[in-house]
């Protein structure tokens, strides 16, 4: 089965296509409060560059947050579209979770953190431990030198802009029941 991969929530624009629990296409590139110039380009990019169709996927994972407003919405607008259109499952998964789940088959506490307005992060620890991955502790919204504090005592390694790394066999993807009423995970109220 095919699998498109989207997620647009941070600076970092991720696309990919899975044949099989394979990467066939993978397209990464930060940016700044511009990924709606680059998103659909990105993907018709690979569609071209495998002579596929949008018509060949048969399913959608998304990056549903935490995350920016307007950068949440681009991904997933585009794959409730095609998940109704196409009649093929729709999946969501934290996006920290997919800018770290290429750390999830080295052991260990990771600390992910992806940028805000006014020097606040998005941030959650994750553990890793034989290839699986659980929560440690709530995702939550603050400045970034108040998380870092809140987890001082914890040894664990940094996930951010620098070292992002994505790993689709690391994902735990939640399928979709009600595609109408799905949005985005905001998180913030406002700074």
């Amino acid at each position: 089965m095919r699998t498109m991969i989207l997620d647009t929530s941070t600076a970092l624009m991720y696309v990919a296509f899975v044949q099989n629990n394979q990467v066939i296409y993978e397209k990464k590139q930060f940016g700044k409060n511009n990924h709606s110039e680059h998103f659909l380009l990105a993907i018709e990019e690979g569609l071209k560059h495998l002579s596929w169709q949008v018509k060949d996927f048969g399913a959608i994972i998304v990056g549903i947050g935490p995350g920016s407003y307007t950068g949440l919405r681009i991904s997933l607008t585009v794959a409730k579209i095609w998940a109704w259109t196409l009649q093929i499952p729709l999946y969501t998964v934290s996006s920290l979770d997919l800018l770290a789940s290429g750390y999830y088959h080295q052991n260990g506490l990771y600390a992910v953190v992806s940028l805000a307005k006014s020097g606040h992060v998005y941030g959650k620890v994750l553990k890793a431990q034989d290839g699986s991955i659980r929560p440690f502790g709530e995702e939550s919204f603050m400045e970034k030198t108040a998380f870092l504090d809140s987890i001082k005592h914890l040894n664990y390694s940094l996930v951010d802009e620098q070292n992002y790394l994505v790993d689709i066999r690391g994902l735990k993807p939640e399928l979709v029941q009600d595609l109408h009423n799905l949005s985005p995970y905001y998180m913030r109220r406002g700074i």
